[in-house]
Parts: C-alpha cells; structure tokens; sequence
C-alpha cells in the first residue's frame, strides 16, 4: 500500500484531478499511523462499482423530490428478495454478437493474465527458495551473532559498572582533595592540624625570627662596638665583619687598609729619625740629672760637716782639695766628651735597631690582642646565625618539596580531566553517529528519505547523473540512481573486454613482427661459434664508417678546442689584441658601442695633445 496505489483507485475512480496530482505528495498520508486503516480500506474495497452514474443520481433526486416512500434499511433488502427478473426480455442478434466478442476479449485477457500471474507465481516460487535458502543459512548466523551480541553486551554492562565505580571513586578522591584545598585556614585549624604546611599562619614564626634578629643585632653591637673604640683605636662608625682567619691579608676592622700601613711606616721611619737626637739629649739630661744629684750629694755632706764642725778651717787643704776636684773634674770632662763623640752615636745607631723591634713587637701583640678578642667573640654570633639560616633554608626547603607535590597533583588532575574530554568527546561522537536514521528502525516504511540521513543524501548525489533539483529526495530514486551505475558497470566491462581483445590482437601482431625482426638480423646465422651476429653486413660496415668518422670529429673537436685555450692565453697577456677582440665583437654586435668608444678615445688623444 502506497500513494501510487491510492492515485491509481482514484483514477479508477474517474477523479477528474487524478492526473495532476503527485505520488511524492501524498506520502506524508501513509506516515501517520491513525490514519493508515482507513487508507488501506479504502484501496482495497473500493473500486468503480461503488460510484453512482450521473444518470443515476438525477434519477435518486427526482425520487426524493416525488412524494413516495424510499425504501431503507430491512424494507429494501425484502424488496431486492422478492424482485424477479422478468423473463420477457427480448435479446437481438447484434447484442448477442457484441456480448460473445466482449466475452471473448475478457476470457483472452484473463488468459494472459493467468500466464503473467504463472510467471510471476514461478519467479516468486524460485526468490522464495533462494530467500529461504539465505534465511537458513542466516538463522546459524543470526544465532552466532545474537551470542556475540549477548556477550558483548553482558560485558558492556560490567565495563559501565566498572566504569561507573571508577568515576564514582575519582570523584569522591577529588572531592576530598578539593576539600582540603578548598577549606578556610581557620576552619582547618579549628579541626585539627592543618593539611599543609602553606596553610600554616608563620606570622608569630616571623615576629621571632625578627625579635631574635633585634636581638642578636643588640649582641653584637654590644660586643664588637660598644667600646671597641679604645681597644681597637677607631672611631665608633666602624663597621664590624666576621673574621677570615685563613686570610692573613683580612684587617680586624674595616677602614684599616695601605694608607693606615703608608701613615704607620712613615711614623717609624720618623721615629728612626728623631730617635738618635732624642736618645743623645735624654742621655745629657741624665748625665745632668746625675750631676745635679751628686752636686746635691756634696752639697748635703759639705753641709752635714759644716754642721757637725768637721770642716777643716785650712785654706791650703781646701784649695788643695779644689784642685784635686777640678782636676777630677777636668778628666771626666774629656772623658765624657770623647765618649759623646766616639762611642755614644754608635751605641746609640746599635741601641735603635732593637728600640724599632720592641715598638713592632708591641704593635703586633696589640693587634693579636684584638685578633684574640674578636676570635672568642664571634662565635657567640655566628652559631646563632647559623642556626637562623637553618632553619630558613629548612622552611625554604619544605615549602619547595610541598610546591613539587602541588605540581605534580596538578599534572595528575590535568592529565585526568584531558582524559575524560577525550572520552566525552568520543562519546558524544558515538551519539552522534548513534543518531543517525539509518541505524535506526522506523516505526513504518518511507519511501522519501529523512532531511537528516545526510548518508542517504550524499549517496543520492553520487548516483545522480543528471544534476536536477528536487523537493523530496526518495528512494526509488535511489534505485533508479543505482540501476544506471549497474548498466554503466556491465557497459564498462564489455568495453573491457573488448579493449582486452584488441589488445591481445596488437600483441599477436607484435610478435609476429618482432619474429620477422629476428629472422632478419640473425639471418640463419649459427651459434656453435659464440654469439650470433645481429647486424647485417651492409649494417655493421655503415656503423664501421660511423665509427670512423666518429673518432675523426672527436679528435678535429679536441684541437679546436686547444687552439681556442691557446688563443685564450695569447689573449690574457697581450691586453691590445683583447681590447682589438672586443672592439672586433662590438663592431658586429654593438656599433653604437663602438663608436661611442671610438668618440671616447679621440677625446683622450685631444687632451693628451693640449696637454
């Protein structure tokens, strides 16, 4: 049941529109489901015999309109029972002849008809053994297939359990990770210790770290700059550094660098200057002070005599004393004379050498002092700068090895997510391809095809030839489409064929020629001597020739050529003939050239000659 059939009962019909009307655009009848019974009733029961006659309607109205009953219901069928034919009916010959000959063309028609319906019955008969030679043959295959189906569903069901546990695990790791990120501080902290070390608060860590900073500041200004001044004989800016004590060259404070050592060694070599006239006048106030005491001395006796009345009263013996003490006197003089000038200098020259080592020696043990005093202090400072370094580097170290474990859970989740995309997007793909109609089956049998079958529209466009617009793409379309591919296939293969069969003919004629070539080149040669020649004579003496005149040309070639090198070199060193060559060239190729060159030189032999 189609719309062809419909059309062709409304045809029967006598539906004056019938042939207008397009089999395409009744299909959208059959597609709905509600009205399909009355469709099929209606091609199947009704035909022409159910059409009243307009002669037979005007008839029905003039009943109705005369004043008599119409029979309805039971009270017609009672009088179509008791309606008998009347037997007085008179038939004539012509109307007799008229019925054998239609009885006659509708037995002939039935005839053929019965030979179609024959043909038809044994065409049918022969696809329904073959259909049902492939049905038995499929139903192995069906049932092969329906196991195969079973098994891969039962295991399409434990890998989406399988599945479904997964993802319902990662989501619960996620949502625990996420938890844990995602947790205020102070919530953490409410709960217990906290997940991550950056989740800790360090500002009471950093307020320590900086009063223990302010502290150890406060230590070593105490011990290294509070009166470091007096010891170290510097001013209080000084700037305290840790000691290098394998550096011999490191000073104990900074600003003690060459001009110190300079303004040191010219405060020696001054102290060497002044050092002899120093020594000779602290020798002369000795010798005063000495003097003086024993002048004191004498005094003191002569005073305790006078005293006691020892003096003697004598002038002589005093005079006589004097004498005796003036003469004393006299010869320490010119004792102490030739010692100031002879031997007190050099005691002195010898005397300075040891006086310059003790002021070094005293200089060097006030700095080792200092060493001394900065070496027992600084490690009081540099133990618990240590510590606070370690501790830093420590914090550093923790906070890199959790950043390390951060990335790579990122990378992890990164990863995860890209996975499932891919999954999502290949499952959406499946869908898609899912919703095809092809892979679908339909409620019913169309015979147009979907607007969203976009494989049956490019089929369609591929086994279109004739490039023509239509509203409604239909599958006889697609039959017919595939049809004429079928013709021109078996066209295609007869030309085939036929190209073959050429083909095989030029061969057969190239064989034929080539043994006719064989037969003319070996000429009944015989090959129990070596090889059979495969040139006639006239042939091999004309390649001798060629030959000849080969190596003639080869060899008047190679002195052409050397005498072109030759020529070559006669002009590279003789600049004249090149300059005549080139003028030879232009003369045929470039004449303007030449004669601008020509007005060029003419105007240097002019000049030349004002000149």
């Amino acid at each position: 049941m189609s719309a062809q059939q419909m059309l062709a009962v409304l045809q029967d019909l006598g539906y004056p529109k019938a042939s207008k009307l397009d089999p395409k655009g009744l299909e959208w009848m059959f597609e709905n489901d509600a009205m399909l019974p009355f469709l099929e009733w209606f091609c199947n029961s009704i035909s022409a015999a159910n059409v009243l006659t307009k002669e037979e309607m005007e008839q029905f109205h003039s009943l109705e309109s005369s004043k008599e009953s119409v029979l309805e219901g039971e009270q017609l069928e009672q009088a179509l029972k008791n309606l008998k034919v009347s037997q007085n009916e008179q038939v004539t010959v012509a109307q007799l002849e008229q019925e054998v000959e239609q009885l006659t063309e509708n037995l002939e028609r039935c005839r053929t008809r019965k030979q179609s319906l024959i043909q038809k019955r044994n065409k049918l008969s022969l696809h329904h053994t073959s259909l049902s030679h492939r049905q038995s043959k499929l139903s192995q295959t069906e049932a092969r297939v329906k196991s195969q189906y079973k098994r891969s569903l039962e295991q399409n069901k434990t890998d989406n359990a399988a599945v479904n546990s997964s993802l319902e695990h990662l989501v619960e790791r996620v949502g625990q990770l996420s938890e844990i990120y995602e947790l205020p501080v102070q919530e953490k902290s409410k709960e217990g210790v906290p997940m991550f070390l950056s989740q800790l608060a360090l500002e009471e860590y950093y307020q320590k770290e900086e009063k223990f900073s302010q502290e150890l500041s406060l230590f070593t200004k105490k011990k290294f700059f509070e009166g470091i001044a007096d010891v170290a004989g510097q001013s209080e800016g000084s700037r305290y550094e840790i000691l290098e004590i394998s550096d011999p060259n490191l000073s104990l404070i900074r600003g003690v660098g060459q001009e110190v050592n300079i303004s040191q060694c010219k405060e020696l070599s001054r102290i060497k200057k002044s050092y002899p006239a120093a020594k000779l006048k602290h020798i002369e106030a000795k010798i005063a002070s000495v003097q003086s005491e024993r002048r004191l001395e004498t005094a003191e006796d002569i005073l305790r005599m006078v005293q006691a009345g020892e003096f003697s009263k004598d002038c002589n013996s005093i005079n006589k004393h004097l004498s005796d003490a003036d003469s004393s006197l006299q010869m320490v003089q010119r004792e102490l004379e030739t010692l100031s000038g002879d031997e007190i200098p050099g005691l002195i020259q010898d005397s300075m050498t040891s006086q310059v080592s003790h002021i070094l020696t005293g200089d060097y043990n006030l700095k080792l002092a200092r060493q001394d005093y900065f070496i027992s202090n600084q490690d009081q400072v540099i133990h618990p700068l240590v510590q606070q370094r370690a501790r830093n580097e420590f914090l550093t170290m923790a906070f890199e090895l959790e950043n390390r474990n951060h990335r790579d859970i990122h990378r992890l989740l990164v990863a995860i997510k890209q996975l499932l995309q891919n999954h999502l997007k290949g499952w959406q793909a499946r869908m898609k391809m899912m919703e095809d109609p092809l892979l679908t089956t339909a409620k019913y049998k169309r015979s147009t095809i979907d607007s969203r079958d976009t494989f049956a529209k490019r089929l369609h466009q591929v086994l279109e030839v004739e490039n023509t617009e239509h509203i409604f793409l239909t599958y006889a379309s697609l039959e017919n489409g595939a049809e004429k591919l079928k013709h021109s296939y078996s066209v295609s293969c007869n030309h085939a064929e036929t190209v073959r069969g050429s083909k095989e003919e030029l061969l057969d004629v190239l064989e034929q020629n080539m043994q006719s070539c064989e037969e003319m080149i070996y000429s009944r040669s015989s090959t129990t001597h070596g090889q059979p020649s495969l040139t006639p004579p006239q042939l091999q003496s004309t390649m001798t020739q060629l030959e000849g005149m080969l190596g003639r040309l080869e060899s008047a070639i190679k002195d052409t050529v050397r005498n072109l090198e030759q020529k070559k070199q006669i002009l590279k060193s003789d600049p004249l003939l090149y300059k005549e060559r080139k003028l030879f060239i232009y003369f045929f190729t470039n004449p303007a050239c030449l004669r601008q060159l020509f007005d060029e030189m003419s105007s240097r032999l002019q000049a030349q000659k004002l000149h």
